[in-house]
């Protein structure tokens, strides 16, 4: 793969990492809210609340791996090259 390549594949993973990270949130404030009880509105369910914190907790990780892997590319592209080692004749 190309120098642009690696840098146009990077940015989409910092991209959908937000992403993910975004949706992680709205998922985690929503297993919240359902797993609070609120008479006015529903019964809560402690049991789904738990089901939609361990999707958000899914969605954050990925966002997170996917994150890392983003910069190490870009990290890979910056590094200087090493000396040429110099064997003894």
């Amino acid at each position: 793969m190309t120098r642009t390549g690696i840098i146009a594949w990077s940015v989409l993973g910092i991209i959908a990492s937000a992403f993910l990270l975004s949706c992680g949130g709205w998922v985690a404030l929503f297993a919240f809210a359902i797993s609070i009880d609120a008479p006015h509105a529903w019964k809560g369910d402690i049991r789904f609340g738990l089901i939609y914190g361990l999707i958000a907790l899914a969605l954050i990780m990925g966002a997170v791996l996917l994150l890392r892997g983003s910069i190490r590319h870009l990290r890979s592209l910056r590094a200087r090259p090493q000396p040429a080692i110099e064997l003894p004749i």
